[in-house]
């Protein structure tokens, strides 16, 4: 066997090669409701009594022709004053229509010319009709890239922009709510709407919010700022990081929700690369972040986890940061949750910190966790020994890259903790990546095998690894179809 570790996707073999990043690895959480189903949302219910026309008008009556065509005469007319109120029940007409909760007419609300004509109403100076015509473009920027770009192709972002911080509460709400909408589309409409100068004033209305203790448009507010540093291509950082320290300050709001789109906020920007990083690191973040990993609460613990763990994929400073938070203390809870995709997580994190320097694996040897994540790797479904697989590899790969001493009693620790049969059993799956992972693994365990039994001239490894069937396995992988796996396994040529 090699004692070459090599990684498909890396192009070297330091420590720094060790890490995971998200793209590399194809390590997925699965992603909760704010990556997946709420990267868009519709407006369902009223947000303000005091600002919303009364209810009581039923949705019955005219169909979205004419109440378009309502719309489209008030401000043809230039809004003549007498017709206002009409307009105004118009708009709230066609906003119940597309708040329904099934298949909401759209289409036929774009198709009938209203959508430009309900961007100008943005600058009527009757707050309850921007608040409507706000709430109607927010619910049709909410549809699919077609029905979006209908509202952006109408300049409706500058307009939007310039609402952010109107003295309603309530109309700002509703035009960060449709912003939110439009960034969460696409990369390129994000992009769109950091280029109309919105972050200044997102963040002077997240601040205001925040210091008045007004936690429902706040949580809108939060989770259209996460937005804007969502997708792929990544945010270019210079245009939204004045962000991040309004992030740091909002992970101590006191609601579940608000909390819970920061961690996705930082999770979005901590996947953005080194740089990017170590600002967050700076900035301190991961202690926020930490400290939600204790909360309880299911909904903020996994986009945290999320976030601190894209942190750790960076520099050693940045995954001190991390560790220097207490970091380790949280796992052990965690590795024991019933979220499948939660402990594969943890596992991933842990796989980047075993790469990290020799003192960060040292604090991760201290720690017992190492006897969780080998239970994992034995009990635990595939995609979660993977993962476990990679902490336990890393590790021993530190043997490789430090020969020492030292290194190698790592190495020796995980022996006794009883990692080799679950190791080795690793070499059934079929999975030509783990089982390359794990012939690299323990080639190097034995090699530090070699090394602490040098005084009684025998491999201190070797027996625990024939009672695994270490032998039999590599012997079976000699017929595999892979190349590089043949190559690993295969029998060296005689001696001349």
């Amino acid at each position: 066997m090699s004692t070459k570790i090599e990684r498909s996707h890396k192009k070297g073999i330091d420590k720094d090669d060790c890490r995971k990043n998200r793209a590399d690895a194809k390590v997925q959480l699965r992603k909760a409701s704010k990556e997946e189903g709420n990267m868009k949302r519709r407006n369902m219910t009223a947000v303000s009594a005091e600002i919303v026309v009364e209810e009581g008008a039923a949705t019955d009556g005219p169909g979205v022709p004419e109440l378009a065509q309502i719309v489209i005469g008030f401000c043809e007319a230039n809004g003549p004053h007498e017709l206002a109120e009409q307009c105004l029940d118009a708009v709230v007409r066609l906003r119940k229509m597309l708040s329904c909760p099934n298949n909401p007419p759209i289409d036929e609300v774009i198709n009938a010319g209203t959508t430009p004509h309900l961007v100008m109403l943005l600058q009527h100076p009757m707050s309850k009709l921007q608040f409507e015509s706000a709430w109607c473009l927010t619910n049709i920027a909410s549809g699919n890239k077609d029905q979006c770009q209908a509202v952006v192709s109408h300049n409706a972002v500058p307009s939007l922009v310039a609402l952010i911080c109107s003295e309603s509460v309530e109309v700002s709400e509703q035009v960060v709510w449709a912003l939110g909408n439009i960034a969460g589309d696409c990369p390129r409409l994000r992009d769109h709407v950091l280029e109309h100068n919105a972050v200044p004033l997102f963040l002077a209305l997240v601040e205001r919010l925040a210091s008045d203790g007004r936690i429902s448009p706040l949580r809108n507010a939060v989770w259209a700022l996460s937005n804007l540093v969502r997708g792929k291509p990544h945010v270019d950082f210079a245009k939204v990081e004045a962000i991040v320290p309004v992030l740091v300050r909002l992970l101590s709001i006191d609601d579940g929700e608000v909390r819970a789109d920061v961690c996705w906020a930082f999770s979005y920007l901590a996947d953005c690369g080194n740089p990017v990083i170590d600002a967050l690191a700076r900035a301190g973040a991961a202690a926020g972040l930490v400290q939600l990993l204790s909360c309880g609460e299911p909904r903020v613990i996994t986009p945290a986890m999320r976030a601190a763990a894209n942190i750790l994929t960076g520099t050693d400073t940045a995954t001190q940061a991390v560790l220097d938070a207490g970091f380790l203390r949280a796992l052990p809870a965690l590795l024991m949750s019933p979220k499948m995709q939660l402990r594969k997580e943890v596992c991933w994190a842990l796989s980047n910190i075993t790469a990290g320097t020799p003192a960060q694996l040292d604090e991760v040897m201290r720690t017992g966790l190492l006897q969780l994540v080998i239970d994992r790797l034995d009990k635990d479904e595939f995609d979660v020994q993977k993962e476990a697989a990679w902490v336990l590899a890393n590790v021993m790969h530190g043997y490789q890259s430090d020969p020492t001493l030292h290194a190698a009693n790592r190495v020796r620790t995980l022996v006794q903790l009883g990692c080799i049969g679950p190791m080795v059993n690793m070499l059934d799956k079929n999975n030509p990546a783990t089982q390359k992972l794990v012939l690299d693994a323990l080639a190097n365990l034995l090699a530090a095998g070699e090394e602490l039994g040098k005084a009684k001239g025998e491999n201190e490894f070797t027996k625990a690894f024939d009672e695994a069937e270490g032998v039999d396995k590599l012997e079976g992988l000699q017929e595999h179809k892979n190349a590089d796996i043949y190559d690993k396994v295969r029998p060296a040529p005689p001696s001349p």
